[in-house]
């Protein structure tokens, strides 16, 4: 099973970097740790059932997600092999190996700042499981407790002072308040409309609400029905379905691309299991005769696997949510095709940078350059005096006024001379 998503998840990010749709940093990472979190899930669902068959269903819930498939198509982020470690961190507390719990608790919330907020949301769910075991109840507590510290150093101390005042990420929440004290006033302050902004359009701009619901029904289908069996899940999934749902940029976030589903999803596929492990009990408890009882243990499992199943290929064909299907899409002939550019001119201009020299190149380049001492994503190489540029005429960007710079640099021939162009990409080398 791992074996043949490897592949699959391979032949998404090796077609996308062999043809220039990948932005440096590495995919490869991120691919392992989604087979380790599967394998996570695997180990931990063992502990749940002695199902053969929901053990081997199990993983499948993560492997088909739309959550996972969405995150292998865009970017490397740290929160995905960061959710990865979730099973793991489940299933050290349930064999009660609290040391290896912690490290977990550790990795995790290290990965990125906002983990952190996850993690004591986590934990939180986590007590009303193990409220009677003291032992667990009381590891529970004092990670959380580390915990929250931790996300107030990082959060409000270590991040503003890096990035004069806030964190890079704020403005995304900046229609709460100018600092974090203020968006805790108007949470407090505004309990129902923060409850209702999880599901509308609050910027009135236009009507989006429509990515909202197209997130909640594959989500639904991908593991939150079960959830809403068990709440003390749905507990676990508040901190990134709030920064998902709340920032005000609605269609990278809003809907179901990207990686911003990736801790929402895990979390759901885990609350599947443990539902799902519960049925001989619910079949005890209402008195299910044998042969209904073989039917539910077989039927519900599999009804969750092909609706998973069913919402990662409509998520990946033709959603509402604007995705590049040629990027996720494996089974679409233009996922083999770079389509803004001609890759056969890229790679003819590739070769003409020396292995030696500094360069600095548009962000799908890099990763092409990296093996050199030197080598920037343009624009960024202030300070620094690189010796060749490598870019287009124009791309998406996270650089404002970056086709302006474009051009600026191909009209200053005193200092930079074109060796090759196609009338898109340039190649450029200092006088």
């Amino acid at each position: 099973m791992l074996i043949v998503f490897g592949v699959l998840f391979g032949l998404i990010s090796i077609g996308n970097h062999l043809l220039f749709k990948t932005y440096g940093l590495d995919l490869g990472i991120q691919i392992i740790s989604i087979l380790f979190g599967a394998l996570g899930v695997y180990k931990l669902t063992q502990l749940h059932t002695q199902s053969t068959l929901l053990t081997l269903i199990a993983p499948l819930l993560v492997l088909f997600s739309f959550g996972i498939w969405s995150a292998i198509g865009s970017d490397y982020h740290s929160n995905v092999p960061s959710a990865m470690l979730l099973p793991w961190l489940l299933y050290f507390i349930k064999r009660e190996k609290l040391g290896l719990a912690s490290l977990m608790v550790f990795a995790i919330i290290i990965a990125k700042e906002t983990q952190s907020l996850w993690v004591i949301f986590v934990l939180l769910g986590l007590l009303w499981d193990y409220r009677k075991d003291t032992k667990i109840r009381r590891w529970l507590l004092w990670n959380m407790l580390g915990t929250v510290v931790y996300a107030f150093v990082v959060i409000i101390l270590i991040m503003p002072s890096l990035h004069e005042g806030a964190s890079p990420g704020f403005w995304r929440y900046s229609w709460m308040g100018e600092n974090f004290k203020e968006m805790a006033i108007w949470l407090i302050t505004h309990p129902l409309q923060a409850l209702q902004n999880l599901f509308v359009d609050f910027m009135s701009n236009a009507d989006r609400s429509i990515l909202k619901r197209e997130f909640y029904i594959c989500a639904l289908c991908s593991g939150m029905f079960f959830a809403l069996l068990k709440p003390n899940y749905l507990l676990m999934i508040i901190p990134p379905l709030f920064l998902k749902m709340y920032a005000q940029v609605p269609e990278a976030f809003w809907g179901i691309n990207c990686h911003y589903n990736i801790e929402i999803c895990m979390v759901l596929c885990i609350a599947s299991v443990v539902v799902l492990a519960k049925i001989p009990t619910m079949e005890e408890n209402f008195k299910i005769q044998k042969i209904q009882s073989l039917k539910l243990r077989v039927f519900v499992p599999v009804l969750a696997l092909i609706l998973t199943a069913g919402t990662l290929f409509y998520t990946i064909d033709k959603p509402y949510t604007q995705i590049r299907r040629d990027h996720v899409n494996l089974f679409d002939k233009r996922h083999w095709h770079q389509n803004d550019f001609d890759a056969q001119v890229a790679r003819r201009m590739l070769k003409q940078i020396p292995p030696d020299v500094s360069v600095c190149a548009a962000t799908m380049f890099t990763p092409h350059l990296a093996t050199r001492e030197e080598c920037h994503i343009f624009p960024i190489s202030f300070g620094h005096h690189p010796e060749y540029f490598l870019f287009p005429l124009e791309h998406w960007t996270y650089y404002e006024k970056e086709k302006e710079m474009v051009a600026e640099y191909i009209a200053d021939t005193t200092h930079y001379e074109c060796l090759d162009n196609d009338g898109f990409l340039f190649l450029l080398k200092r006088r």
